[in-house]
């Protein structure tokens, strides 16, 4: 959208400034501090074809290239044999989310970038920035001990019964009114059949508020890997009679995906 004139908050004039660690903005604080060096920006947003991107990944493998900065793509399926030194900006990110894979799929991914260093022409060395420098993943990065973070992981997953010792599934209201989609979610929650054993949490606007205008709201469910999850779904949504005709209600059984 346009910057606007005034706040929409405190309606304050010329007070709204563009930050946030994306990589055009790491790119001007590179070219201010390192003017001559050769960079290079790989993110699906910026490189528009195929065929640009192969250019921009032969250029680096050759040694034309610097500085490469990047999303998280640059960590996945890329051998740069000249490469040195690896820097994460914001690595604790991915660990504030609602995912209750989080800290795994942060780990992978902190564990592949930093990995990239030092492969075959020089000695790796990996700078990782975070604000929570305790957390379980950035020591098992810090130590390299990636058995005793599964370990740890794996008992606060049986603890928290997620999976693979519990089941969830996901529900998402979605509608192009923001109020019609969390009314509809709060009524869906309210009229979920009462269960011992079984949890139902929210509604909770979803981390991707809004897909292609419509609003999202969600309920996970969670239950006993050897409870019927799917019986107490159709018991739950048989008796749910009709939708507001522009509401849409997704149920996603074991999701993969928590946006």
């Amino acid at each position: 959208m346009p910057l606007p004139e005034r706040c929409p908050k405190c309606t304050d004039t010329a007070s709204l400034v563009a930050c946030g660690p994306g990589v055009e903005r790491i790119a001007e604080e590179v070219a201010e501090r390192f003017p001559g060096a050769r960079v290079a920006l790989l993110s699906s947003d910026l490189v528009p074809s195929l065929l640009e991107m192969r250019q921009i990944i032969g250029s680096i493998e050759a040694g034309d290239i610097d500085i490469v900065i990047g999303t998280q793509m640059v960590a996945k399926g890329h051998h740069f044999p000249r490469l040195a030194t690896v820097g994460v900006v914001d690595g604790d990110l991915g660990l504030g989310t609602a995912d209750p894979r989080a800290a795994e799929r942060t780990f992978q991914l902190l564990h592949q970038v930093t990995g990239r260093a030092g492969r075959v022409l020089a000695c790796g060395r990996g700078l990782l920035q975070t604000y929570l420098p305790e957390h379980p993943v950035m020591q098992a990065i810090l130590s390299g001990d990636r058995d005793a973070f599964l370990a740890s992981e794996i008992r606060q997953r049986q603890a928290a019964l997620l999976p693979p010792y519990g089941r969830l599934a996901a529900l998402i209201v979605s509608a192009r009114a923001k109020e019609l989609a969390a009314l509809v979610a709060r009524d869906l929650a309210q009229r979920a059949p009462a269960a011992s054993r079984i949890e139902v949490l929210g509604p909770a606007e979803a981390p991707l508020a809004v897909i292609r205008g419509r609003h999202r709201w969600r309920l996970l469910v969670k239950a006993p890997r050897e409870l019927d999850l799917q019986g107490y779904l159709r018991l739950w949504l048989g008796d749910l009679g009709k939708l507001p005709s522009d509401v849409r209600l997704t149920v996603d059984i074991d999701p993969y995906s928590f946006l």
